[in-house]
């Protein structure tokens, strides 16, 4: 399913996603903190108690972020990478709400799954297979929250060909996941282009509102849910 070893890449993954990014400003921290604060404005509008799968959690970054943001909700993390597990469950051992788990049940359902920078890592073959699994761990009212890089952004193409934790990456067009999920019986509910500024800036954070439908930004949100 995922061609690229990320137990040999956990211990330096942080710093892999810094230098790989470093030409254009930003660091991961800034990027995960994004996706908090569009997870906020869109999907989870207050603070009750839910089960959260961050699925593809890796060394736990996002995970982490969502467990402190979302203090009254379960986080659970889950991963292929045993190693980023590993150290993921070191990290983040005082957190009390979260979990970090190696197998996926299909009894235990959640309210939200967070899916983020995981599909361009899955063989176009294998995506409708997991995205089918991962809508059969949702509640009857939950969400699919996706996050992915845009391939319409050339800046986008430059850093994932240089990236060595990205050597298998099959960039998913936004389009053509909104259709994708329609086979897997899912619904696009929100789609949004998201991230047109590497930097922080409250006044950027507010010029992306007039830009959410051109097409070249670095990443799309999409919020999927059952038909």
């Amino acid at each position: 399913m995922v061609k690229v070893n990320f137990d040999k890449h956990a211990r330096t993954y942080r710093e892999s996603l810094n230098t790989c990014f470093a030409p254009f400003g930003g660091k991961d921290t800034y990027y995960d903190s994004y996706k908090i604060e569009c997870i906020k404005k869109w999907a989870v509008f207050d603070d009750k108690a839910y089960d959260i799968l961050d699925y593809g959690c890796g060394i736990g970054k996002l995970t982490g972020l969502l467990a402190k943001e979302f203090r009254k909700s379960v986080v659970y993390g889950w991963d292929i990478s045993r190693e980023s597990l590993r150290l993921a469950k070191e990290e983040y051992a005082e957190t009390k709400n979260i979990n970090f788990i190696d197998e996926l049940f299909p009894d235990r359902k959640y309210d939200f799954i967070i899916v983020s920078m995981v599909f361009h890592h899955i063989k176009p073959d294998d995506r409708i297979n997991t995205l089918i699994n991962i809508k059969r761990l949702l509640k009857p009212d939950g969400k699919i929250i996706i996050f992915e890089h845009n391939p319409l952004n050339p800046v986008v193409r430059y850093i994932i060909n240089r990236c060595p934790l990205d050597e298998d990456a099959e960039l998913v067009m936004r389009n053509k996941f909104v259709r994708l999920a329609k086979i897997c019986g899912l619904q696009a509910e929100f789609a949004r282009y998201t991230l047109f500024f590497p930097r922080p800036s409250k006044l950027l954070m507010n010029l992306e509102n007039l830009l959410k439908f051109i097409p070249f930004s670095a990443q799309y949100m999409l919020i999927l849910s059952s038909k």
